[in-house]
């Protein structure tokens, strides 16, 4: 079992694919699921076989299965909190695969107990190994801070305080959670390091580098994560050996620590970076700080709407753009986040209160297990520090930020291993072992081929977006080739996940594309809006959904199709419903309201995000042709005057529209 728990550990925090919609999370629930689900159908054929002793630790996880199965099956979109979003795969199925890590790591440590292995070196091992994969990732974003990552990613976080500087993600594809998996285990290392000689030197030195890490990922959440668990930890260690020379220990660690952090920051020149995030943290109203209450206040707003089951594992980024503040894209233009930045608020607006009862009897019961482990197992003592202190390293990272699948595993195993020692179950025999491990690589088998499909299907819908940025950036013959490839892409992207809504939206986008170049636009068309109705029927909660098929509805009715209009006005509503202060989107529906030459339409559209963004200056260049084209010469003059006092935030094409207009004005 553990061989299986080890696996997960290391795929969780180093497999990643470039060349996929999104390379990291995805790859990592992928093989999440082949482990945790393997290790479910083992554990279910094993446990009553070896009668372990449940504990109410083991409730309170199957509590949270049983919420995440509600949740699911009551969700803004089933479909969605099934699978996941395809940016991270958060959805039902990881949530039932990291169930199965935690009970086939409680058998696994079982085993260990029948054998010569405690249930304490296990975990110790375990803590090293996980130390160890995160101390990987940690050196590869350290080279990334440096330059030397041989792979060019796009939209690489960069931060400019202090200087502009690459935010290091290493293999755990964003800052913040790489952050996250170097505070905690920099803080399980450190405790093992102050309560144990064996391999002290190596811990301590492993606990230093990952702390090093932490800092240069500029995750303030990070940083209070790694704060607490380093000062839990290393208390707890010391709390666990009798005699003044722990303490003494703790505190030498300590103070090395800081000296050692002293010294890096001063060698690197990153101290005046550091600092800079460092005063972020208390002032609100700057930086990502900003931006991060107004999600805050989004969640809240999403749980409002839906406060007993919340919408569903994994709909954040569904649901957002619903219930997202004006303020927030004042501050982010056009960001769409996938995840609450709060365990807590994510919780809540995704599972509702149910959900954050049920994670607070999981929490509930992991405290009381390590409170029984402490005093039934005083020899695994250190260990129990150690496993608290990542706990709570991510406990604190998570309150004001994401865990993401390596930090759920972790907690999953830390709880598993903590759950084992306050069993204090005999030891058992394991018995034979056959009818499990047939059913552990059967199912195994099954995931790994459905995630080969999901993660080939990622790359096709990647290559096909690609080809279409290509297509909309040249209206030439290589522009012509590209909607080509694209649809081919596309194709592809459909015919290995004919569920996923954003592989049929992008398919319509590609045939729309290629039937307005055409002769004969009709059979194209035609198609297109079978594929944007597809996508509508497969989720449609999904604004862009929408946006897709009234952009092939306008397409059709401008071709000549009159029925396609109402239709289209009736796509463009939804958007306003599904995304009320979205600037881009309400603007999109302007625009293809002047296409229509609906131009009173037009205007109220505009108007209101003119209303809600007056500093925005598409908007009031679409009040302004539609101004012109009711003959309002006037209020057109008056939209231009404001339109150039605005800000364009990259809109090329708009200030070219005006500065069009403003000829025929004159």
């Amino acid at each position: 079992m553990l061989w299986w728990v080890r696996a997960a550990i290391a795929l969780a925090i180093l497999i990643f694919f470039p060349g996929l919609r999104e390379g990291f999370e995805p790859s990592k629930a992928a093989a999440v699921r082949v482990c945790g689900l393997a290790l479910l159908a083992a554990a279910t054929l094993a446990w009553r076989r070896r009668r372990i002793p449940p504990s109410p630790l083991d409730g309170a996880v199957a509590i949270w299965l049983l919420v995440e199965a509600i949740t699911t099956a009551c969700s803004e979109s089933p479909l969605v909190s099934w699978s996941g979003e395809a940016v991270q795969r958060e959805g039902f199925l990881t949530s039932l695969a990291l169930g199965g890590v935690y009970f086939g790591a409680r058998l696994g440590f079982a085993e260990g107990r029948a054998g010569a292995t405690s249930p304490g070196a296990a975990a110790r091992g375990l803590l090293d190994f996980a130390a160890a994969a995160a101390g990987l990732a940690g050196l590869y974003a350290l080279a990334q801070s440096m330059g030397l990552d041989p792979i060019r990613w796009e939209d690489a976080p960069i931060y400019t305080g202090g200087g502009s500087v690459l935010r290091p993600f290493g293999s755990l594809g964003h800052p913040n959670l790489l952050g996250a998996a170097t505070a905690a285990t920099a803080s399980a290392s450190l405790a093992l390091a102050v309560a144990e000689p064996r391999g002290r030197v190596v811990r301590a030195l492993a606990g230093a580098v990952l702390t090093w890490v932490t800092l240069v990922t500029l995750s303030r959440a990070a940083w209070m994560g790694a704060a607490v668990g380093a000062a839990t930890g290393v208390t707890l260690a010391a709390a666990s050996r009798p005699g003044a020379g722990a303490w003494r220990r703790a505190l030498l660690a300590l103070a090395g620590l800081v000296a050692i952090v002293v010294v890096a920051v001063v060698a690197s020149g990153w101290g005046e970076r550091l600092a800079a995030r460092a005063r972020e943290l208390v002032s609100s109203g700057a930086g990502s700080g900003a931006s991060r209450l107004e999600i805050w206040r989004t969640a809240l707003a999403a749980w409002r709407a839906s406060p007993l089951l919340g919408h569903g594992p994994d709909t954040f980024e569904l649901v957002f753009p619903r219930y997202q503040t004006a303020a927030y894209w004042i501050r982010e233009w056009a960001g769409l986040p996938v995840h609450a930045h709060s365990i807590v608020l994510h919780t809540l607006a995704t599972r509702g209160v149910i959900g954050l009862l049920a994670g607070a009897a999981w929490a509930a019961c992991l405290a009381g297990a390590c409170a029984t482990a402490w005093r039934r197992e005083p020899a695994s003592r250190p260990v129990v520090a150690a496993l608290i202190a990542l706990v709570a390293a991510y406990a604190t990272a998570g309150l004001f930020g994401a865990l993401g699948i390596a930090g759920a595993l972790l907690v999953a195993v830390a709880s598993a291993a903590i759950a084992a020692l306050a069993s204090g179950s005999p030891p058992r025999e394991p018995g034979p072992a056959r009818a499990q491990h047939f059913a552990a690589g059967l199912v195994a088998a099954l995931a790994v081929a459905g995630g080969l499909v999901d993660l080939r299907a990622s790359a096709a819908a990647r290559s096909a977006e690609d080809w279409l940025e290509v297509a909309r950036s040249d209206a030439g013959e290589r522009g012509a080739g590209a909607r080509v490839r694209a649809l081919e892409a596309a194709d592809v992207a459909v015919r290995l996940a004919p569920l996923a809504d954003a592989a049929h939206r992008l398919r319509a986008e590609a045939l729309l594309g290629t039937a307005v170049m055409s002769p004969d636009a009709g059979p194209g068309l035609a198609e297109a809006t079978r594929e944007a109705r597809r996508a509508v029927a497969l989720v449609p909660a999904r604004v862009t959904n929408h946006e897709q098929l009234a952009r092939v509805l306008t397409a059709r009715a401008v071709g000549g199709d009159s029925t396609a209009v109402a239709g289209a006005h009736q796509e463009m509503d939804r958007v306003a419903v599904l995304a009320p202060v979205n600037a881009l989107l309400l603007l999109e529906g302007a625009r293809l309201e002047l296409v229509l030459g609906h131009f009173g339409h037009a205007r109220a559209r505009a108007a209101r995000v003119a209303e809600v963004y007056p500093d925005d200056a598409s908007a009031h260049e679409a009040l302004a042709e539609a101004a012109l084209g009711l003959g309002d010469r006037e209020g057109a003059t008056e939209a231009l005057r404001r339109a150039f006092a605005a800000s364009w935030r990259g809109d090329s094409l708009a200030m070219m529209s005006a500065e069009r207009l403003r000829h025929e004005l004159r």
